[in-house]
């Protein structure tokens, strides 16, 4: 897994011949490139994103944050969401990264939704 500051070109390639990875075990050591097969996304990210969403996080016991963590590799969406009463900020950031979420380009109202398709309305018909 290679560093997330690790510069890259503008053909997403390492601009280094060889890059710092770590490996499994915690080893660290320098590669070529071509054999890096993961990146990280940040070099600031502690925890998952699954595990920020935890709200408090900071303040749990270690052991409570760690079952919390393993609470949310098994959570399986609801039929019928909310809000969330307490939220961490992650919540929004999560859902328009997955690429799940439909957003239009314009202001307007929602007319009529379908297995197929969302009709809305805005000011130009």
């Amino acid at each position: 897994i290679a560093q997330a500051n690790a510069p890259l070109s503008d053909e997403f390639r390492f601009e280094e011949s060889r890059v710092l990875v770590r490996r499994r075990g915690g080893e660290v050591d320098y590669v070529p490139g071509d054999d890096v097969d993961y990146m990280d996304v940040s070099p600031r990210q502690m925890v998952s994103v699954a595990t920020a969403m935890i709200p408090f996080l900071e303040h749990d016991d270690a052991n409570r944050a760690l079952m919390g963590a393993n609470m949310m590799r098994q959570a399986v969406p609801l039929i019928k969401s909310e809000a969330p009463l307490v939220g961490t900020g992650m919540e929004y950031r999560c859902a328009v990264d997955a690429g799940d979420v439909l957003k239009s380009e314009k202001d307007g109202v929602v007319q009529e939704v379908s297995a197929d398709y969302i009709t809305t309305a805005n000011d130009d018909g």
